[in-house]
């Protein structure tokens, strides 16, 4: 049994090679009778791609194996569009001459004429009017809308009306050979012969046609039997002139057996003929070109429409590359995208292998350096008319089987978003139109795709946004810590933008400071509080709290307003964005937020930015109500304590003698009812003026016990020079606060209230808390006062007590330290075992004064000389009087060389107070002392030794006479015959009579 094919159905649809091969002619013959109406054939794409029904090539044949003289194959258009028969033709005979002869070509024989070079301004005189007439039609058929095939058709025939000729054709020059493309003639032997030339494709050499595309001019070609180049063969004669088109020679127009060529046998018309279908070409191919730009136009803006309306990026991945296969005829598609972090996202293709596909990915990744994939505009990297590059891309499409590759970018405003690859199996040529066909719709797929991002981002935005500030709003509601709000804000904020670093501002007393801080990149993780602290109109952290204005700057470094954090004066560039927390007008605070490089965030940030700022400013208020319940609440407390601790203090006052225990008690219970790191007291010490410290806690308790130095000032000796209390919120920029050298400074709040006397301020009271945040309150600056009251009454008690101990321990004479004082301080230097010097003074024949002058004067005098003493002693010196007429000084670490200037000095003091111009100088009555040293441990070891080498330095001094000083190792010299002796007594000062 055979096996028998199944026949195609009729309406089954051939490509142009296949149609061609069943009809058994060349391709291009197809598409020229497709031209010119012969055959009907449908569009399967906006590129034009043809296709023929199996039943139209049918009729077709079946028409030109039936047809007879004076009939004709149907003339259908494109899609059923009509058009009439280009020509008669009938099916030729057996007998009828082939269309494939060949005539040779090395020399023009003499039945072969070419035209010379006529004047082409001289038309009318080379043709008749009829001519003229023909030339005029043809030019207002150019000017005609017609297709170029129904132009041709008619130009054939009004040429072959108004010439007589017997056949007139136009053949079309494509690269294989030549196509009959429009001819006009009559039935009977010319037209069987023009219908065999219509079925086959002529080589580009054959006959007149061939040599008049070699010409320049028009060529005439006779029937002379051997060497007959004529092409129709009916022994007429042929005239040929080639048609110029845009790139040589379009093709050749033909007319055979003309019956009025004019005074040349028809060259001038034929060239004039020749030149105005050159015209008529030009004007059919813009119109045609128009056309199809409107026509891709339309497609492209239907295209345009489709994509736009696709809000999924992957629908328009999709539909893009169904549109351009369509479109282009491709055979295979696919699109690779960069996303906006720089990675390709997954390429969606049609036809592509996953090699392929591999390779486009990694050549979009690295596209800003590789330099592989064409730039902003579509290139053709496969085929005819390819970029020079080395590409493997290339390669790739080589191995995919494509002829041609086309790649183009698809690029919106902000750039490159990705790349689409266009290939076909089969050899295909992109004109100019064609690349900007490709360029307009990857534009608006470049745009599609840009939109569909944004969507997604918005979208997938707005389900995080709501999913962050449900989040944030949860956390919130737990805080009621300022520092604690900060650090929530800061972790939850980087969930919704991009940053580098995030800074979390306080306002308060015009200062800004910054309650959290993170930083994730660079100069960011390295910034801290004091870097960052400014003041509210400073900079522009400072603008936007006082203008309470959010910003968006692109370029922070740009801004005026900006100022340069000390130590990142080399850092890149970065992008800030700034939003005040703003409660009922009130602005609490600035969220900052910044990144390295330039524009690098948005509105839309700016925008979730100050929704975090309103969250965060309510929180805060909320924090600050908390606080302020806390600290009045605490402050009700602290009151209570203090008022029992007032109390407590006060029986103190009454029960204890001891100021010193008192101090220490109020001490005690104040830093017990108010948190300080320190606290101390000190007082005035009336001799010197100087404060000293009476008693500390702390942990700088020994800095506050370090005794203050001759002019040292700070706010203790301020308060106590203007006898007011003060309340310091920030120790480090006051200016009256005394920041010691050695000592770092440091941020705290002090409160300093002075102790009042009798007299002012007799000392000071002092607190301090540490820290930046760690101020003190108007409620405890006037619980301090309260306390410091409390002092001042233990102060006047032991001023009180220590004015009875001074009475025991000075001389009523003199005001110097008395003897038992001196015995005293004596035992305690000895004990303490650091070296010392004693200067024993003994007034020279003092008794005389008294015996001749009386006991005041003599009293007069010991006053006189106690002041000369005190005045040329050392501030650190303490001095006594020892006996009646006797003195001493103790010089604490004195050196030897140094006791005897002082020595020196006190003699030159005495002898000065009798000299000349004093009473003692009137009453002739010379005034001078013996003096006697001695030092602690050299010339004695006990105090009755060293107090024994000072008595014999002083004897042998008044020995020697008046006013001589003497050292302990002179005084050993009466060391076997010389004991201690007892001072001379004191006498109790003179009563004035009637006092």
């Amino acid at each position: 049994m055979t096996a028998q094919a199944t026949p195609r159905p009729g309406d089954a649809t051939l490509t142009v090679t296949k149609a061609a091969h069943l009809l058994g002619v060349h391709p291009n013959t197809i598409r020229a009778w497709s031209k010119q109406g012969r055959l009907r054939y449908y569009r399967i794409n906006e590129r034009g791609d043809r296709r023929y029904r199996l039943a139209d090539l049918q009729r077709f044949l079946t028409a030109a194996a039936s047809g007879t003289a004076g009939t004709s194959p149907p003339s259908l258009g494109a899609r059923g569009g009509g058009g009439g028969p280009t020509t008669r033709l009938s099916t030729p005979d057996t007998g009828a001459r082939g269309p494939v002869r060949r005539g040779p070509r090395a020399a023009v024989p003499p039945w072969l004429t070419s035209a010379q070079a006529p004047d082409e301004d001289d038309v009318s005189e080379a043709v008749g009017p009829g001519a003229i007439d023909l030339l005029a039609d043809l030019a207002e058929l150019a000017a005609s809308a017609l297709d170029l095939d129904q132009a041709l058709a008619d130009t054939c025939r009004r040429t072959r009306a108004a010439t007589g000729a017997l056949l007139v054709g136009v053949w079309e020059r494509f690269p294989s050979g030549l196509v009959v493309r429009a001819a006009d003639g009559p039935d009977g032997p010319a037209g069987n012969a023009l219908a065999v030339l219509a079925t086959h494709e002529l080589p580009r050499g054959f006959g007149v046609l061939g040599r008049a595309l070699v010409e320049r001019g028009p060529v005439r070609a006779r029937a002379t039997g051997d060497g007959d180049l004529t092409v129709l063969g009916l022994g007429v004669e042929e005239i040929a002139v080639a048609i110029q088109g845009p790139d040589g020679p379009w093709g050749v127009l033909l007319l055979a057996g003309a019956s009025t060529p004019g005074p040349d046998g028809g060259l001038r018309l034929a060239r004039a003929l020749g030149r105005t279908l050159a015209t008529l070409l030009r004007g059919a191919r813009t119109a045609e070109s128009a056309a199809g730009r409107l026509s891709r136009s339309e497609a492209l803006r239907r295209v345009a429409t489709d994509l736009a309306s696709r809000l999924d990026l992957t629908d328009v991945l999709h539909d893009l590359v169904d549109h351009a296969r369509v479109m282009f005829g491709a055979d295979r598609v696919a699109v690779v995208l960069r996303d906006v972090a720089g990675p390709t996202e997954q390429p969606a293709g049609s036809g592509f292998s996953q090699a392929y596909l591999s390779l486009a990915r990694d050549l979009e990744t690295g596209r800003d350096v590789s330099g592989a994939l064409p730039g902003r505009r579509p290139a053709v990297l496969l085929g005819k008319g390819a970029l020079v590059t080395d590409s493997p891309i290339r390669g790739a499409a080589v191995g995919e089987g494509l002829h041609t590759l086309l790649v183009a970018p698809l690029a919106d405003a902000d750039g490159i978003v990705g790349m689409l690859h266009v290939g076909h199996g089969r050899a295909q040529a992109w004109t100019r139109s064609d690349i900007d066909a490709v360029a307009a719709l990857a534009g608006d797929a470049a745009v599609a795709i840009s939109t569909a991002r944004a969507f997604g981002r918005m979208a997938t935005r707005a389900a995080r946004t709501a999913m962050a500030f449900q989040s944030l709003g949860e956390r919130l509601s737990r805080l009621t810590q300022v520092d604690e709000i900060g650090e929530a804000i800061a972790t939850e904020l980087q969930q919704l933008i991009d940053f580098h670093g995030v800074r979390v501002y306080r306002l308060a007393d015009e200062e800004l400071y910054p309650v959290a801080m993170r930083g994730r990149l660079g100069k960011y993780t390295d910034e801290g509080p004091d870097q960052l602290r400014t003041g509210s109109g400073h900079g522009i952290t400072g603008w936007v709290a006082r203008h309470r204005v959010p910003q968006l700057l692109a370029d922070a470094s740009s801004d005026p307003r900006t100022m340069t954090i000390p130590g990142t004066e080399d850092a890149p560039p970065e992008s800030m964005l700034l939003a005040p927390m703003v409660h009922e007008d009130q602005c609490l605070g600035v969220l900052v937020v910044s990144k390295l490089g330039l524009h690098q965030f948005t509105d839309d940030d700016l925008r979730l930015l100050v929704i975090y700022a309103s969250f965060a400013a309510q929180a805060m208020a909320n924090a600050d109500t908390t606080e302020r319940l806390r600290s009045q609440s605490a402050a009700l407390e602290r009151r209570l304590r203090a008022q029992r601790e007032l109390l407590r203090i006060t029986e103190s006052i009454l029960t204890t003698l001891d100021p010193r225990a008192v101090l220490e008690q109020i001490t005690d219970r104040l830093g017990m009812l108010i948190a300080c790191d320190n606290i101390a007291i000190e007082v005035v010490e009336r001799p010197t003026g100087l404060l000293v410290p009476l008693t500390a806690r702390g942990i700088h308790a020994d800095r506050y016990m370090a005794p203050w130095k001759p002019g040292e000032t700070g706010i203790a000796t301020w308060v106590v020079d203007h006898n007011e209390a003060v309340l310091i919120a920030d120790e480090r920029h006051d200016p009256r606060v005394n920041h010691s050298a050695g000592t770092d400074i440091i941020d705290g709040s002090l409160i300093v209230v002075p102790l009042i006397g009798p007299a002012g301020a007799a000392g000071v009271l002092t607190l301090e808390r540490l820290g930046q945040d760690a101020r003190f309150d108007e409620d405890e600056f006037e619980l301090v006062q309260l306390f410091a009251a409390q002092v001042s009454i233990a102060l006047r008690n032991a001023e009180t007590v220590n004015a009875v101990e001074i009475r025991a321990r000075t001389d009523a004479l003199t005001g110097l330290l008395n003897q038992g004082t001196f015995k005293d301080w004596l035992a305690r230097s000895v004990a303490a075992a650091e070296p010392f010097s004693l200067v024993l003074i003994d007034l020279d024949e003092f008794k005389e004064v008294n015996d001749h002058l009386g006991h005041q004067a003599g009293d007069r005098l010991l006053r006189e000389i106690a002041d000369a003493i005190m005045g040329a002693a050392r501030d650190t010196d303490a001095v006594f009087r020892y006996g009646g007429d006797e003195f001493i000084v103790m010089l604490p670490r004195a050196e030897a060389a140094r006791v005897l200037a002082v020595a020196e000095r006190i003699s030159a003091a005495v002898w000065a107070v009798g000299g000349p111009g004093t009473i003692w100088n009137v009453e002739g009555r010379a005034v001078s002392a013996s003096v006697g040293l001695a030092s602690f441990p050299t010339d004695g070891a006990d105090a009755v030794s060293i107090l024994l080498a000072a008595d014999r330095a002083c004897f042998v001094a008044k020995r020697r006479g008046r006013g001589i000083v003497a050292t302990a190792e002179e005084g050993l010299a009466l060391a076997g015959e010389f004991t201690l002796s007892e001072p001379t007594p004191v006498d109790p000062p003179t009563q004035v009579a009637g006092n």
